[in-house]
């Protein structure tokens, strides 16, 4: 009897062959077999920011654009001899300490650079969010960005950047709504991911094509666009082959910004004797590259330099990865066929033993009894009894045959490496990690005798 070739060749035979005929029904039930595993929620620190609130009367050079006054901050900040400071301000800091400021940038708070250099100050707005979070690397953001605490300290109102993860369990899976554990301090050793932060991301300048009514027209190559200032290039550079160029659909100016599908890409060539072409690119060319451990959260947009030149941009969120789903161990089932096992006296004699050695006796009874004209049968070298499982790996050698009646009413077999196992669960992932007895078939008592029925551990995402 040949034995079921490794786990690889019965993860084929589910999923390959999922849309087959097959002469058993899909059942819908699945077994559940472990609960999910969930994270710790922790608070990671980060800096503590000074707050600044409105006053009554407030110094012209003190006060801020959204109405708070810097009185009490620059004040705090020459007492600890700091030149440079960034403050918050946000209508929840009214609340005092123990509110918590929770939001977008600009409307829930806003950040300012403070400088005290040459006597100041000297106010910069912060345009994206930003912190000094830096969460380990055995933890995961669960969707949430950074929250700031208010507090007192040495009698002034302070925010502490803080932001809430889930650490620990396995990975994968590791989820959240475990218990809450003390928070991690931003001094504490071990590795990290990048301080949790928004950054814009740039490429490096490109030449521009855009539409110029003063394009000469040896330049003016293809699609309404000037190539002159990239063949000028290529002009004095003899040696350099092609160039890249983006090119406009519109007439621009330094310091426009053009969005994706307001641009072409080219490959601006020599041709001929002082001749130029310019090809379309297949496929669009970026030169952006995010920072370690961050990843573009907006889509690519260009800007348009001076001297006919432009950048990609785009922003990128940088911090831990967020943390996979938890997921539920179930055991699903699916299609049920009918079971060979073994010999028997006579069956050679009745013509039903079929290759070489195996008594399809049963089988072709049940496929006479249900008028099924082809199946697919487990063979098995001798029997067994309900609830024995069957696997590739396992101790039970088996392999599986087509099994078909003829015209002239005889039964013939051919043997088969897989089957059409009909597992459906959706929106869960086959187990693949848990040995080769994570997917095979089982018997049961079904149908008036021995059926084998299909089973896969799945991994099923708790929404």
């Amino acid at each position: 009897m040949k034995r079921k070739q490794g786990r690889a060749a019965w993860g084929l035979a589910v999923l390959g062959l999922l849309g087959a005929g097959s002469a058993g029904a899909q059942t819908p039930d699945m077994r559940l077999l472990r609960d999910p595993v969930y994270g710790e929620l922790r608070d990671v620190l980060g800096a503590t920011l000074p707050v600044a609130t409105p006053a009554a009367k407030c110094p012209k050079p003190l006060l801020l654009p959204d109405g708070a006054c810097l009185d009490r901050v620059v004040a705090g900040m020459r007492a600890r001899g700091a030149s440079v400071d960034r403050v918050l301000t946000a209508p929840g800091a009214a609340g005092g300490a123990g509110a918590v400021i929770s939001g977008p940038l600009g409307q829930a708070y806003r950040l300012y650079e403070v400088s005290l250099a040459g006597g100041g100050p000297v106010v910069t707005p912060v345009t994206l969010p930003s912190s000094s979070v830096r969460v380990p690397r055995v933890c995961y953001e669960i969707g949430r960005g950074v929250d700031y605490r208010l507090d007192m300290r040495d009698g002034q109102l302070a925010a502490r950047e803080v932001q809430t993860v889930t650490c620990g369990g396995p990975v994968p899976p590791i989820g959240y709504g475990g218990p809450r554990r003390p928070p991690i301090g931003a001094g504490e050793p071990g590795e990290r991911w990048p301080a949790t932060a928004t950054v814009e991301v740039l490429g490096a300048s490109r030449q521009l094509a855009a539409p110029r009514p003063d394009c000469p027209p040896d330049a003016a190559l293809r699609d309404g666009a000037c190539f002159a200032a990239g063949i000028a290039v290529l002009t004095a550079a003899p040696n350099l082959k092609e160039l890249d160029v983006i090119g406009a659909k519109r007439p621009v100016a330094p310091g426009a910004v053009l969005i994706a599908k307001e641009t072409e890409q080219y490959v601006l060539k020599r041709k001929g004797k002082g001749g130029f072409k310019a090809d379309k690119r297949w496929f669009d060319k970026s030169s952006l590259s995010a920072p370690p451990g961050c990843g573009l959260t907006s889509p690519i947009d260009f800007e348009v330099e001076p001297g006919d030149r432009v950048h990609e941009r785009a922003l990128a969120g940088c911090g831990a990865p967020g943390a996979p789903a938890p997921v539920a161990i179930y055991e699903a089932y699916g299609a049920l066929l009918p079971v060979v096992m073994g010999n028997r006296p006579g069956c050679a004699e009745k013509g039903e033993q079929l290759l070489g050695g195996a008594c399809f006796t049963d089988v072709i009874g049940w496929m006479r009894a249900r008028k099924i004209p082809r199946t697919e049968a487990l063979v098995l070298e001798r029997p067994y009894g309900p609830g024995a499982r069957v696997y590739g790996g396992g101790p039970i050698d088996f392999s599986y045959a087509d099994v078909w009646v003829q015209p002239d009413g005889t039964y013939k077999a051919d043997r088969k490496h897989g089957y059409s196992a009909q597992i459906r669960a959706g929106g869960c992932a086959n187990v693949t990690d848990d040995g080769p007895e994570a997917g095979g078939v089982m018997l049961v008592r079904r149908d008036g005798g021995v059926m084998a029925q299909a089973y896969q551990w799945v991994a099923c995402p708790v929404r």
